[in-house]
């Protein structure tokens, strides 16, 4: 397996109890979970959504992630939020063909240990994806 990729469950479930000691404040977890997940992974599997200029202009700040989209393989991951400060919601969808089939509310905890495997799964084969999982685990 590439250098840096969790070699083992121990790693995955680590990085699980990492995210949830950060869920106490779900909306401060998911400010800086967007940030990190829009930052680490490759623009070929992620999508950023961003507040818009004018209303962090007045707020005198770079435009805040308010939501990521993370697709790997059939899956889509998406963690939204309706605005800073906002509670996310937290989804797993699966696609085929660029098309929703299917899409369900998970929690933080779920979603993250979810993403964690599938990143794991392409981390052998997707140097970015590889960096991204070291960037994640090492919270």
């Amino acid at each position: 397996m590439t250098q840096g990729v969790p070699q083992s469950n121990l790693d995955l479930e680590l990085l699980a109890a990492e995210l949830r000691k950060h869920s106490d404040d779900l909306s401060l977890y998911a400010g800086f979970l967007l940030n990190v997940l829009s930052a680490a992974l490759p623009p070929e599997l992620v999508q950023v959504r961003r507040e818009g200029r004018w209303k962090a202009r007045l707020a005198k700040r770079e435009p805040a992630v308010l939501g990521v989209s993370v697709s790997v393989g059939s899956h889509l991951y998406v963690l939204d939020r309706a605005e800073v400060g906002a509670h996310p919601v937290a989804k797993i969808c699966h696609e085929s063909g660029g098309v929703v089939m299917s899409s369900r509310a998970v929690t933080a905890d779920e979603w993250s240990r979810g993403l964690a495997a599938d990143l794991i799964g392409i981390a052998g084969s997707n140097a970015a994806a590889a960096a991204a999982l070291q960037k994640l685990t090492a919270l």
